[in-house]
């Protein structure tokens, strides 16, 4: 199975961590991992290039937005304890001051501008009256701030962490108990689903059984931390732990994929509405954990 990945973080432990201890292999399957900017995996996938993207919801959701979708399904979904905050430039004190100011994003419409624009209105900003600035990734985007070229960006919780120690404040958190940030999530053809469906039960099987080590081995995952995301100051690697802790799965649940909906049409400036039981397929996850299992 060839997985593609849309970031590099410490939410892909259930991925690091089943490569790592051998338990894709002994469930049959090889698995490679590689990671790809959104809109590259999205034609990779449809191209049949790869077989999975494990990643944020809103990038496949655009292309079942189009107006011939492709025959795209949601097999599984892990989320994780990932935080994400507003960091913004130490003069800055309050939110309503970002107006007439750059906020650095991944890229226009990207996930991020997302989940910058949510914020935004939580706090009476119009997000209209902000410069989105495209930027990069994490790494770039905390740069731009550094350096005063964006007055703020939205960061997970380690990134925060290293901006906040150099005196960056983080003026708000998107996640709150009615709106969850989305999971990760699974997404295959549906011909795949099909034709490779004892891979991707493999693929499922490995990942849940990682998932299990992750709860009781925090050094093999403080290493692959440490390994992957190539961290060394322990406070930061911690930070990233705790991001990376897995908090339900294997199931999408229907307001998480609300949430996802919500969050792509903050950044694409649209409404978007699509069918729950027509995209996400839990078939598989059913055969491996039982019909009368509940969502962990």
């Amino acid at each position: 199975m060839r997985v593609s990945t849309l970031f590099i973080g410490s939410s892909l432990l259930p991925l690091w961590i089943a490569q790592d201890q051998g338990y894709f292999a002994r469930q049959g399957v090889n698995v490679e991992l590689i990671w790809m900017q959104s809109t590259l995996s999205a034609q990779a996938l449809l191209a049949g290039e790869v077989d999975v993207i494990f990643g944020t919801p809103q990038t496949m959701f655009a292309a079942l937005t189009s107006k011939n979708p492709p025959p795209l399904a949601v097999i599984g979904a892990w989320a994780s304890a990932s935080e994400h905050w507003l960091v913004v430039h130490p003069a800055i004190r309050a939110v309503k001051e970002l107006e007439g100011k750059a906020l650095a994003t991944s890229r226009p419409k990207s996930a991020d501008h997302g989940y910058a624009v949510a914020i935004l209105e939580r706090f009476n900003v119009d997000p209209r009256r902000v410069t989105f600035l495209g930027a990069g990734g994490q790494g770039s985007r905390l740069l731009a701030v550094e350096s005063g070229r964006a007055s703020g960006s939205v960061f997970n919780r380690y990134y925060t962490l290293q901006l906040k120690k150099k005196g960056f404040p983080d003026l708000a958190k998107l996640e709150r108990p009615d709106y969850p940030f989305p999971p990760s999530i699974l997404f295959v053809r549906r011909d795949v689903l099909q034709s490779k469906r004892k891979a991707l039960k493999a693929l499922l099987a490995g990942m849940h059984q990682s998932v299990e080590k992750q709860k009781s081995d925090k050094e093999l995952c403080l290493r692959l931390i440490r390994t992957n995301l190539r961290l060394q100051d322990q406070e930061i690697v911690e930070a990233a732990y705790e991001d990376g802790v897995t908090l339900s799965y294997p199931y999408f649940t229907e307001r998480q994929f609300q949430v996802a909906l919500d969050l792509m049409g903050k950044s694409t400036g649209e409404n978007v509405n699509l069918p729950y039981k027509q995209i996400v397929d839990h078939s598989i996850v059913d055969e491996i954990l039982k019909p009368a299992q509940q969502p962990r």
